[in-house]
């Protein structure tokens, strides 16, 4: 029998927090010993979970190695610590996303003799990650890899990787607040006009300037890029200056109560991505009943309203159009927590014959 199930999210922050508190509130609602592990500063998160903050992470520095290197530090000498005590062998350690220190995070829960269950959540590697190929390397020899897409689960098995199985992709969604969706859709479409959104991180492989190229095809609508701006800010707000694009953007990081209020300001949320697993802003917006547009990429169209043709500005308009045209689609979680608690339950007894039979 499990005796308790550690989910550890060392963001504590975004779609990969947001996902792992929503399981941790399903999980605990179907009598589940459940806790996060996640950082000291994480974003609010449902009132059931039980939340452990044990990560501490070095954000004040300006000097990207100087963060990284604190950061790590801490979480060597405390974060790993504190998990070699708390965790036991009845236990199911659940990594949530990829980190610098996964290996030795599943190293101290396979000396704990705990089942290992692991979500990278991307099956890439992004440029920018530092250690990101070793990490993933990592997660992807758990006793069982989760992911969130049939893609995703195909590419795996092609590649060797055993133990994959695909569940849904749940996302903490708190009912929009109506007075701050009021003030996205003043800001973003003062003219009444269609609004097309770009949410969430703003990264160069999101496409974010084949988002602009497309809106500018689009009489009638508006667009608007809004997230933190991890690098093409500045292309971004040139191309809509040079173009006359109805664009906006509004770099800054939104913490869930603005993310969800944002998603649901728009007539239709774009995905115009040239690599992805799957994607949380999908699963917000299918959750808040908004409809959704693609680039033919990865996962993101088995979540998706319609899927651009292909990655062209023409391509990406024309699918705003018809999942503006088609309606939101209902993503299906029926039971979410409870496909989760099957493989952990799965995991748990097979490793437990392995130790019976090496006795």
């Amino acid at each position: 029998m499990i005796r308790r199930v550690h989910l550890v999210e060392s963001g504590g922050r975004g779609g990969v927090f947001n996902h792992t508190v929503e399981l941790a509130a399903g999980l605990t609602d179907i009598g589940v010993d459940v806790v996060v592990h996640t950082a000291d500063d994480c974003d609010p998160a449902p009132a059931s979970v039980v939340l452990c903050r044990c990560v501490t992470w070095h954000r004040a520095s300006r000097h990207r190695r100087v963060r990284q290197a604190r950061t790590s530090a801490r979480y060597l000498a405390r974060t790993l610590p504190h998990l070699r005590r708390v965790i036991g062998p009845q236990d199911v350690v659940h990594v949530q996303g990829l980190f610098a220190l996964t290996p030795e995070l599943i190293a101290v829960a396979r000396r704990r003799r705990a089942a290992v269950v692991t979500s990278p959540h991307n099956t890439f590697v992004r440029s920018d990650a530092p250690g990101g190929g070793r990490a993933l390397r990592s997660a992807l020899t758990g006793d069982r890899v989760l992911v969130h897409s049939d893609a995703d689960r195909r590419d795996l098995l092609a590649r060797g990787v055993p133990n994959v199985v695909q569940v849904p992709l749940v996302q903490w969604t708190p009912p929009p607040r109506p007075a701050l969706v009021e003030r996205w859709r003043a800001e973003l479409a003062p003219d009444g006009g269609r609004l097309a959104l770009l949410p969430g991180q703003v990264r160069a492989d999101k496409n974010p300037e084949l988002f602009v190229q497309a809106v500018a095809q689009l009489p009638g609508w508006r667009g608007a890029v809004v997230g933190d701006d991890l690098g093409p800010g500045r292309q971004v707000d040139a191309l809509v200056a040079r173009t006359g694009a109805p664009v906006t953007t509004a770099y800054r990081y939104l913490d869930v109560d603005e993310f969800t209020a944002l998603v649901a300001s728009a007539d239709v949320v774009v995905a115009p991505y040239a690599v992805a697993s799957q994607s949380g802003v999908l699963a917000v917006a299918a959750r808040l009943g908004v409809p959704t547009a693609v680039a033919p990429c990865g996962g993101l169209g088995e979540l998706a309203t319609a899927v651009a043709r292909d990655t062209t500005a023409a391509a990406v308009r024309d699918a705003i159009v018809a999942a503006y045209d088609l309606g939101a689609q209902p993503a299906d979680t029926a039971d979410a927590a409870g496909r989760f608690l099957d493989e952990y339950t799965a995991v748990h007894r097979s490793r437990g014959t392995a130790r019976a039979r090496t006795r």
